[in-house]
């Protein structure tokens, strides 16, 4: 298997990470899209030259029997016709409708970017599916919404998955200091949210009866908003070499996920390394985690005020969602289970196909 990809913040971290896993790894330096491109752009996400040509010469040496493209946004760098299977990873599908768009902006004339991206995602999510030989997500809930929009297609289940044995599990949870960690692209809309959300309307609540708390709000591409909301115990990162290390440093992770789509990936990163963690019924969606045996849920912001002011006056309360949460990773979402669904798939897909004589 050989991996294609933009060239992005942490693309080098991401190559030394693939080596031996990858036959062969290229990151494409983006050029953006060209002059034609942009005149006739009616998709919402933009065709990347570079990358679009690096991908046209790998698919014309014919050596490949199918292509997984991660994300829908990705398409739009395959050529227009393809011989081979194209399996299409979009981890998690739910479009908001255009009416909720309108109802929220209160009309389209304040507001109107969310209301045409959501009509152009709309009509490329539409588009590009037709070209695929299946769908994959990462929930039934999501299986469902998929079948439901798109009657017909294939839509096959391969749940999230976490390395457990690279990341070592937090065996002390003494406490002196609190540290409150958040993790995740910072310049993705939800993330922003949840990020604001935390900083403002949850953690002044922290800091008051726990003047030593901190708040670290870990990931790349922070947005401005993001960027802003540092000091006053507040720490915005950026990009960092090792993530682990904000994790073994983190007394709890929190995840306030109200909006968007859960990003389960870094949650199953804090829950393989033993955090308490706190998060909404958004993002354990489609997880098969239990609400107050493996992690506590709380929907509100003021809920989530008094679930860190809980597990933070109680070690053992620490202690005991700690181990439950590392359990669940490795019973459930341990890459070794997680990946089994797509083994038949592509032994299906790259089978060969029976000529009649």
């Amino acid at each position: 298997m050989d991996l294609i990809a933009p060239a992005t913040d942490g693309w080098e971290d991401a190559q030394r990470f693939l080596q031996g896993v990858c036959g062969e790894t290229r990151f494409v330096p983006p050029q953006g899209p060209g002059l034609l491109d942009r005149i006739g752009l009616v998709s919402p996400y933009a065709k990347d030259r570079a990358l679009a040509s690096v991908v046209r010469e790998r698919l014309a040496s014919g050596v490949y029997g199918a292509v997984h493209v991660e994300k829908l946004g990705m398409m739009a760098s395959l050529p227009p016709q393809m011989a081979i299977p194209v399996v299409l990873d979009i981890w998690s599908y739910g479009l908001p409708s255009p009416l909720a768009i309108f109802k929220s902006a209160g009309g389209t004339t304040g507001r109107p970017k969310p209301f045409v991206r959501r009509l152009k995602l709309g009509l490329y999510d539409r588009w590009c599916w037709p070209l695929t030989s299946c769908v994959t997500v990462v929930s039934e809930e999501d299986r469902m919404r998929c079948e439901g929009a798109h009657p017909g297609q294939r839509v096959l289940v391969v749940p999230n998955g976490v390395d457990c044995q690279a990341i070592r599990a937090k065996s002390d949870h003494a406490m002196s200091s609190p540290v409150l960690l958040f993790t995740g692209d910072m310049g993705a809309e939800p993330n922003v949210e949840a990020a604001t959300i935390l900083a403002t309307e949850v953690f002044p609540a922290i800091r008051r009866e726990f003047p030593k708390a901190e708040l670290r709000l870990v990931g790349r591409n922070p947005d401005p908003r993001v960027a802003r909301l540092a000091g006053q115990g507040i720490m915005v990162t950026g990009a960092v070499p090792d993530m682990q290390v904000h994790l073994r440093a983190a007394t709890i992770y929190i995840a306030p996920h109200f909006t968007g789509s859960a990003g389960r990936t870094k949650l199953l990163e804090a829950m393989a390394a033993g955090l308490p963690i706190i998060t909404t019924s958004l993002g354990i969606e489609g997880m098969k985690v239990q609400p107050g045996r493996d992690v506590l849920v709380a929907d509100q912001p003021v809920d989530m005020i008094e679930s860190i002011q809980t597990l933070l006056a109680s070690q053992p309360d620490r202690e005991r969602f700690s181990q439950a949460a590392r359990h669940m990773a490795e019973v459930w979402y341990d890459w070794s289970r997680c990946l089994w669904p797509l083994e038949p798939l592509y032994q299906n897909l790259l089978a060969p196909k029976a000529v009649a004589c």
